[in-house]
């Protein structure tokens, strides 16, 4: 059986450990030695996802609709809505104010769309590359090439909206879907199906929403009943424990990676098989590259670069535009309600040859229900092995690296840009107001033409992630166009970007 610790280990901490591997003693190794651990309750930061939304609803599609206004929950208006539609002309506007996932600690959180490919395609596209062409270029003379995730609206602060329907926010994102995402030809990115990923983490500069752990001082820190599967952080009392002092329960379920992978992919439709029939309410971190490096969110320099996604049963499908590598986690979230039945709290079995452990909410059914099992020692959870936040200087092609002990791990980056001030800008979309500040996504932005050196677009970034290192690219204070208009033989112009100020950063891991 998978080696399992419930109880007192060598520090004289209580604690649930589970390994990796079975030759190693969970009572007696450092828990500093990340890469043996697939849980563990000593951990300071217990990352888990606050929500995953489905965003693929238009409730007036027609062409010439006048714009309609939904609120919710129901009865509410546009001071207090958790979320608001604005719903016309073949496309909705969706405003989510944090209150709308009640388990969110962060007026800013690390947050990712999943955007899909147009014309009700599965294919999950935000990582490609395209062209943008404002119609304004003399025989193509200027725009950019960017990353799928430029069209994705950011998290923003102090919102204003100018539509009065729309209210203010103090914080919160608004997603844009259309109808006519006719293979992306007209709407590149802006298709109708989207998957918003809120994490309980921040995503600017705030620090960590966690109680650190206690040296041990005798309370009683785990509760394995029938009623309650609770585990504290060490030296804090399980009963009264608060969500930043416990590291699981069924409130706060852990990020488990249900499929991992570093593979090769050929040019063209190629498929990992995961084992398990995915559920519809999943998210895909992935790093596609070439070479000994990982360039994340796609390759600075290689501009037919990257592959759509999507899955069918077991397997994760794969487009490539050439041969690659990706390297992928991908979570499950299930925030269902608990299944009826007299499940033990623990549980354990075979199954296909792999013996298992799990920690299920009380009273499940048999055979549980994703949202039933918060630790399962097939799946393990997402460590984070260094986190923080810097500030962006001026300059083209300015580095800052973030070392870790990635040591027998298997790391993923992920990294929010934060934003200045900005109101009714096209910024590859369209918001109806105005904002104090701004979280984005991270993309890359090349001009088609090189202007006095600039490659990179402002807006630009990009990180470098090695076994141990996080190098971040960034290029505050370049243009943001660089492009000769239709008035041939014409003036070549420039416009300015919306640089980032600072990065919110995460290197993600598991054992390898």
């Amino acid at each position: 059986m998978v080696r399992t610790m419930i109880g007192i280990d060598s520090t004289g901490a209580a604690c649930i450990k589970i390994m990796k591997n079975d030759a190693d003693n969970p009572r007696t190794t450092p828990d500093s030695d990340r890469r043996k651990f697939l849980y563990n309750s000593k951990f300071s930061v217990q990352a888990n996802i606050a929500d995953m939304e489905l965003c693929n609803q238009i409730s007036r599609p027609g062409l010439n609709d006048s714009a309609q206004y939904y609120y919710h929950p129901a009865g509410a208006n546009s001071s207090n809505y958790q979320k608001c539609e604005g719903s016309g002309s073949g496309k909705s506007d969706w405003h989510y104010r944090n209150s709308a996932f009640p388990t969110l600690r962060y007026n800013v959180p690390l947050f990712d769309w999943k955007a899909k490919k147009g014309n009700g395609s599965n294919r999950f596209n935000q990582q490609m590359v395209a062209w943008t062409d404002s119609g304004a270029y003399y025989h193509g003379q200027g725009g950019f090439y960017e990353v799928g995730n430029a069209r994705q609206i950011g998290w923003m602060q102090g919102f204003t909206g100018s539509v009065s329907q729309y209210g203010t926010m103090a914080y919160g994102t608004v997603a844009q879907i259309t109808r006519f995402d006719t293979i992306d030809d007209f709407n590149k990115f802006q298709s109708r199906d989207k998957r918003l990923v809120v994490w309980n983490l921040p995503g600017n500069s705030d620090a960590l929403d966690e109680a650190p752990p206690l040296a041990p001082n005798g309370t009683k820190t785990i509760r394995i009943s029938s009623q309650a599967m609770k585990i504290a952080k060490p030296g804090y009392n399980v009963d009264t424990a608060t969500v930043q002092q416990l590291a699981f329960d069924s409130t706060r379920l852990p990020v488990k990676v249900i499929a991992a992978g570093d593979i090769a992919l050929p040019s063209g439709v190629s498929f990992y098989e995961t084992g398990i029939a995915l559920p519809d309410m999943i998210a895909l971190d992935v790093h596609f590259y070439t070479g000994s490096v990982i360039n994340y969110p796609s390759s600075p320099v290689n501009l037919d670069f990257g592959a759509e996604y999507w899955f069918d049963g077991t397997k994760i499908y794969f487009d490539a535009t050439q041969a690659m590598r990706a390297r992928f986690m991908l979570y499950l979230e299930d925030n269902s309600a608990p299944t009826g039945g007299s499940n033990k709290v623990l549980r354990q079995f075979t199954e296909a040859g792999v013996d298992v452990v799990q920690f299920l909410r009380p009273g499940s059914a048999n055979p549980p229900s994703w949202a039933d099992i918060i630790i399962d020692s097939r799946w393990p959870q997402v460590q984070i092995l260094a986190e923080g936040y810097f500030n962006v200087a001026a300059g083209n092609d300015v580095t800052v690296d973030v070392p870790f002990d990635g040591n027998g791990m298997f790391p993923l980056v992920k990294y929010i840009t934060a934003h200045g001030s900005g109101g009714n800008q096209t910024l590859g979309f369209t918001v109806f107001g105005s904002w104090q500040a701004m979280y984005r996504l991270p993309f890359i932005k090349r001009l088609k033409y090189i202007y006095n050196g600039q490659a990179h677009a402002g807006e630009s970034t990009y990180c470098e992630l090695t076994a141990n290192n996080a190098r971040f690219h960034t290029f505050r204070g370049n243009v943001g166009d660089y492009y000769n208009r239709d008035d041939s033989p014409g003036t070549w112009r420039t416009e300015g970007a919306y640089p980032p100020t600072g990065i919110r950063y995460y290197i993600f891991g598991i054992p390898a």
